[in-house]
């Protein structure tokens, strides 16, 4: 499913010297990881240093100034002058001398604390060196690939003109007597169409090498930011912290006897150097594929062996999918990952995150299409295999409640679609907070039902009450508060 974004990172532990810079550290953090910027970003923002916001965020009580651009940069315009006034307020309380003696010293506690984030740093730095490694690796198969793609180009087109030359040169021996000359030039031009179509279907390959190589380049790109992001933040407030040219092949041995058709030896020969090298990067690429897509999961080989189905060619067709579904076409798109469903169970197993990923795709077409009631049975089961492989409290379990309960409430069933949501709504605010947007929409969805089943002063009831949420934390100029306070009005 859809991965986190922004919050979620651990951060390094708090070297505060009170508990009000402490907790001043901790709100700070909290803006950070709610507006979703990684240090870098929030850095050149604010006009400091990486490392001295690290030291400000690990503890160290910030200038009034800091916390100012901090929240200018982290928080929306309409809350920014109540998160300072409190951000504020906590520096006040941090500056001011306690009255009781000063604390000791870190104790076993934060010895303990330190020690794990020492630990998840290094685990970090390892992953990003060995992602360092990765796009390394695909940017020299995808330098391969686009000169490949520019050669074979230009061996296509030499082809083409010399196809033309022998045509016209067998059209030429044809009005003679059957000849030497005849055969000979029949023979180049059989050899020559052969080396085009081989060309072109190097060329085929090259192009897809060079497609697969940008899809994983982008993979690679998110993936070091996420982890460079991740690196700083447990390295936050520790300054101490330790932490061209185409693939060359083996000469071949050279004959040396005379040759009737030395330009189409040469041809064979530049033909046999680029499928060399797209062996090599479709070895590299797919090795690379492996790696970034199923990073703990073996892949179950019970396909055909004369029709085996590589992961990288369903995260294309899955890909397709998922475009002619933004698309707008929800019933072909339903039906495209219909048939991955299969596939993915059968390359990688019924368990794996992206077969499940398809069957929620698939599960959510299906609704769109205009069938919720096949939606809301499809997302049932797909609940019961994410709570048993990722737990009833992962974020894509939840989703996917959410998901099943919108399409029970569409399919005309709304006493029972407010009976789930009631049920989400309890585990939402226990895993994200009650005033997380997606505890607040589930609340909306909840109250929405609760009116279409008839019961319209409660529904009025749980409208009014969920209103003041929605204009604290979204505003009262978003579109979903003005929609809330239009279906609040007409209650």
């Amino acid at each position: 499913m859809t991965p986190k974004v922004g919050g979620g990172r651990p951060w390094g532990p708090i070297r505060a010297e009170s508990p009000a810079a402490r907790k001043l550290a901790e709100t700070l953090r909290r803006r950070v990881d709610d507006s979703g910027k990684t240090l870098a970003v929030l850095s050149s923002e604010i006009s400091m240093s990486k490392a001295q916001t690290g030291v400000y965020l690990a503890g160290k009580v910030p200038t009034q100034a800091f916390i100012v651009a901090l929240i200018r940069a982290t928080v929306r315009p309409e809350l920014r002058e109540r998160r300072q006034e409190e951000a504020l307020a906590l520096r006040e309380q941090a500056m001011r001398p306690a009255g009781a003696p000063a604390v000791a010293g870190p104790g076993a506690g934060y010895a303990a604390e330190l020690a794990a984030a020492q630990a998840r740093q290094i685990e970090t730095y390892d992953r990003l060196t060995r992602a360092l490694e990765q796009r390394a690796e695909v940017e020299r198969a995808k330098n391969n690939s686009d000169k490949l793609v520019m050669v074979l180009l230009n061996m296509i087109h030499q082809l083409d003109r010399r196809v033309t030359d022998l045509v016209q040169e067998r059209d030429q021996l044809l009005a003679r007597p059957r000849s030497e000359a005849l055969e000979d030039a029949e023979q180049k031009l059989a050899r020559a169409e052969e080396q085009e179509q081989r060309a072109r279907a190097e060329l085929r390959r090259a192009e897809e090498k060079q497609r697969q190589a940008e899809t994983l380049e982008a993979v690679l790109q998110d993936q070091l930011r996420r982890l460079t992001d991740e690196l700083d933040r447990l390295r936050a407030g520790d300054t101490t912290s330790p932490i061209d040219t185409l693939p060359a092949l083996p000469d071949e041995p050279q004959e040396h006897h005379a040759s009737t058709d030395p330009v189409g030896d040469d041809i064979d020969a530049a033909l046999a150097h680029a499928s060399a090298v797209n062996d090599e990067d479709n070895t590299t690429l797919n090795r690379l594929s492996s790696e970034l897509n199923e990073p703990t999961a073996v892949v179950v080989q019970d396909n055909p062996p004369d029709n085996p189905v590589s992961p990288a060619s369903l995260n294309s067709r899955h890909g397709h999918a998922v475009r002619v579904a933004a698309a707008g076409n929800p019933g072909r798109a339903a039906s495209l990952f219909n048939d991955l469903i299969p596939a993915f169970a059968r390359a990688l197993g019924a368990d794996h995150p992206h077969t499940l990923h398809t069957r929620h795709n698939h599960a959510v077409s299906v609704g769109k299409a205009g069938n919720p009631g096949l939606a809301a049975s499809l997302f049932s089961d797909l609940i019961s295999d994410l709570t048993r492989t990722i737990g009833a409290d992962h974020p894509d379990t939840l989703d996917t409640r959410d998901s099943h309960a919108r399409n029970v409430g569409k399919a005309g069933d709304p006493e029972q679609a407010a009976e789930l949501f009631d049920g989400l709504i309890a585990d939402l605010t226990r895993t994200l907070g009650p005033d997380h947007i997606r505890t607040l929409r589930a609340r909306n969805e909840y109250a929405e039902n609760v009116e279409r089943a008839g019961h319209h002063e409660r529904a009025s009831a749980l409208f009014k009450e969920l209103l003041p949420h929605y204009l604290s934390v979204l505003g009262p100029q978003h579109p979903e508060t003005a929609r809330m306070r239009a279906y609040h009005g007409n209650l």
